[in-house]
């Protein structure tokens, strides 16, 4: 059988690392079984992978510049290795499987996955910035760009990214583990004491300016002010004390704001929403937590970044990023609604992940992107 060696930058939590979590478990039962080197320290993710599977490395930098030792590990672990296809993982990950491939000798074909927008490189962090300038630069010796996200690819493209090796497949929802289930609404308000006919709004992610979080609360003040009876909860890491918790001191809607460290639960928290939003400003690809979400019945708000539209199609709403108040208008739309419309619109938007978001779909696209890397290898040798 064919062997994959995926190289990411690490493994902690986030919506590229969860995805290559799902993916490996399910690669290995369609006859692409599977080995993981994470550039970091292993973190928190590396939990997830199948228990089954042993086969996971690290080259423990850290820093994000390798050192000389850090090269030599990656050539020796490549060479040991001997994979058919290295499938690389975001852009440091991308750049040591392509790096690993020439300095091993094994010229395996590489697989490049993009999962980050950038509507405006001048954003990026300069040592950023320069790495996707450099990986446009190589991107002719990839077999494939794997975008999870159409926009992605177009803007990748319009950087200088190959367009020929463009690939575009979505992140998938893991249907099965996120489902509506209502005795959730009851038991999310009695576990966080909110009272049973206030509006829960959730958002699922870690703190990062990327994520606007301090543009939601100053969003969620605006409703309130208009008279909306409502309450913020945030899951993730960096939110229980920090600028989240700061902002809504600062607007006097502390009691209004529920924060909560990274969950393990999530697929229990989320039914209990009322509504889900996506505040994000920037860089967002395809989100995995609005789609999650979706999946256990829950409508959606979401910025017009990335591929959010297209995931929530007629199902939520989108608006424009970094403007508070017309998140805050989008969020009134649903939040008005009676109760069992909200919930229509609910199952509406699982039936749209199920039929085109799934994980499944995500499994197979994979597996068709392989055997066409594998082809187009052999006829190249």
């Amino acid at each position: 059988m064919p062997q994959v060696l995926h190289t990411i930058t690490g493994l902690n939590v986030g919506g590229a690392e969860i995805m290559l979590t799902r993916l490996v478990g399910r690669m290995d039962q369609a006859g692409f079984p599977s080995t993981v080197l994470s550039l970091l320290p292993a973190g928190a993710m590396a939990a997830s992978l199948p228990q089954r599977h042993a086969n996971l490395h690290s080259l423990s930098m850290q820093r994000a510049r390798p050192r000389s030792r850090n090269v030599l590990d990656l050539r020796r672990l490549v060479r040991q290795q001997s994979p058919d296809i290295i499938h690389g993982w975001m852009y440091h990950g991308n750049m040591a499987g392509s790096l690993g491939s020439l300095l091993s000798f094994t010229f395996a074909p590489v697989i490049w996955s993009v999962h980050h927008t950038i509507a405006d490189i001048a954003v990026e962090e300069p040592k950023m910035h320069r790495l996707i300038r450099f990986s446009a630069m190589l991107s002719h010796l990839a077999a494939a760009i794997c975008y999870c996200s159409r926009i992605a690819a177009r803007q990748h493209e319009h950087l200088g990214f190959n367009a020929r090796r463009s690939a575009v497949i979505p992140n998938g929802i893991d249907t099965d583990a996120f489902y509506p289930t209502r005795s959730r609404r009851a038991h999310l308000r009695a576990t966080l004491n909110i009272p049973p006919e206030r509006r829960i709004i959730g958002h699922f992610a870690r703190y990062h300016p990327m994520k606007d979080q301090v543009n939601l609360v100053r969003a969620v003040s605006v409703l309130i002010a208009d008279g909306h009876d409502v309450q913020l909860v945030i899951a993730g890491e960096g939110h229980e004390n920090g600028p989240v918790r700061d902002a809504a001191r600062d607007l006097a809607i502390d009691d209004r704001v529920t924060t909560l460290g990274l969950r393990h639960d999530v697929a229990e928290l989320l039914p209990g929403l009322d509504v889900f939003v996506l505040s994000s400003a920037w860089g967002e690809a395809f989100s995995l937590a609005a789609g999650e979400a979706m999946a256990s019945g829950v409508p959606a708000v979401v910025t017009d970044v990335g591929d959010s539209g297209w995931l929530v199609g007629p199902t939520g709403v989108v608006v424009p990023p970094r403007e508070p108040h017309a998140l805050a208008a989008g969020l009134a739309r649903l939040l008005v609604l009676a109760a069992e419309d909200r919930q229509a619109l609910g199952a509406a938007a699982r039936e749209r992940v199920v039929n085109r978001f799934s994980l499944q779909k995500y499994v197979e696209s994979h597996v068709s992107l392989y055997e066409k890397v594998l082809e187009g290898e052999g006829r190249r040798r």
